[in-house]
């Protein structure tokens, strides 16, 4: 029989009227305030929590990969339709229940330290306004006014007024767009990163927003609210800590997205018995030199959470020069490889500027202690870690 758990009592009600359940309205974007209501199957759990790693992690994989723009957003839509959120699914419902239950659950997992907390509300945020951008504007209003999130238009005399100094905010806003355009007067703290751009006109403590910069407004309020609630998990951290069956569940989900808080750390295994970070290093390199016949492989940190990996570095050899996404050898050693600590990833790039306009790499893992070439798409993240077998014949209401 599978454990059952009640979502209900493993979450802190951040909800300002107390109220809980799904929504049935079609509407793809969530400030997740409204808890979830319902039992669900621990098996389910984690693969709800799983599926949101999958596009969490995706962005920072296209981060490291230094793709930005367009093909950024469409990596992570991708990922967002196939793991959580299929934008013309007729299973609407469900993929509500699924995106709101695994946000719930990360947030219990990445609320204990600054850098988990950190981590989440950056990709979070990300993955909201990535959500917000591909939203009708008709719903985005609906959104705003359904949170509370409402600003009466300018005047038309102070429009007017206020002429120069409004389209000089935006340097690319034609006469036609401005007297077609709605501005908004809004406490100038609530679009910190348009002021900090010097996106709007500022006066009297507010900030004139024009109608096509709603978006910063609405992602402003979901950072704040996320920051927030993370913060009231963290001082609540001990509720979840009392239930021997989702205490294992949430720390193990924090250990595969982001094993090491951020810190590389320097003895052979960590606390929890995983593999850290130098031991990591050297199962790379030693794959790089045994199995793939490299040559003088030469590590170089960057950042707490991957490291730079180059090889062939004096005398680079016909392996060191030997490029897969060209299918032939360089003339010099091309090769560079990034190790991912937190899902012990390694991933082979190509310094070439042919080779890089593909945006095409190699991926490898370690598995079991080895490393194993994985292909050319990236690993999925780890599956989760110490699952008690006797967890699967409790049961709660």
């Amino acid at each position: 029989m599978q454990a059952v758990v009640s979502v209900r009592d493993r979450v802190p009600d951040l909800s300002p009227s107390g109220k809980r359940g799904l929504k049935s309205k079609a509407c793809h974007l969530s400030f997740y305030k409204t808890p979830p209501d319902q039992e669900i199957e621990l098996d389910d759990l984690e693969e709800y929590a799983i599926a949101r790693l999958q596009v969490l992690r995706r962005i920072d994989v296209l981060r490291a990969q230094g793709i930005t723009g367009e093909k950024f957003v469409s990596g992570i839509v991708k990922a967002d339709n196939k793991y959580l959120y299929p934008t013309n699914s007729k299973t609407y419902i469900k993929d509500r229940k699924r995106d709101l239950i695994s946000h719930y659950v990360l947030r219990m997992a990445y609320c204990k330290t600054e850098e988990l907390r950190r981590w989440l509300l950056s990709n979070e945020s990300q993955l909201f306004a990535i959500r917000l951008a591909n939203t009708k504007a008709s719903e985005v209003d609906q959104f705003l006014v359904q949170h509370g999130i409402k600003y009466p238009p300018i005047s038309k005399a102070e429009k007017l007024k206020l002429r120069s100094n409004l389209m000089a905010s935006d340097g690319n806003m034609s006469t036609n767009q401005y007297e077609s355009m709605e501005f908004y007067k809004v406490p100038f703290t609530e679009v910190s990163n348009l002021v900090a751009k010097r996106k709007v006109f500022l006066q009297a403590g507010f900030a004139y927003v024009s109608r096509d910069k709603v978006s910063s407004i609405v992602l402003e309020r979901f950072r704040a609210s996320l920051s927030k609630s993370l913060t009231v998990a963290c001082q609540k951290s001990e509720l979840m800590e009392r239930d021997g069956r989702i205490e294992p569940l949430v720390d193990n989900l924090a250990k595969i997205a982001f094993r090491y808080g951020g810190s590389l750390v320097t003895a052979s295994t960590g606390l929890d018995g995983a593999i850290n970070s130098e031991s990591v290093v050297g199962l790379f390199k030693n794959y790089l030199t045994t199995t793939m016949g490299h040559t003088e492989p030469k590590v170089k940190p960057f950042g707490g959470n991957k490291m730079f990996v180059n090889v062939g570095t004096r005398k680079p050899n016909e392996r060191d020069r030997t490029c897969p996404i060209a299918g032939r050898c360089h003339k010099s050693n091309t090769q560079k490889y990034t190790i991912f600590f937190d899902t012990q990833v390694m991933m082979q790039g190509c310094w070439d500027g042919v080779c890089q306009a593909t945006n095409r790499h190699v991926f490898y893992q370690i598995h079991e202690g080895k490393c194993v070439k994985v292909g050319w798409e990236p690993p999925p993240v780890l599956a989760l870690e110490n699952k008690s077998p006797s967890e699967s014949n409790k049961k709660s209401s």
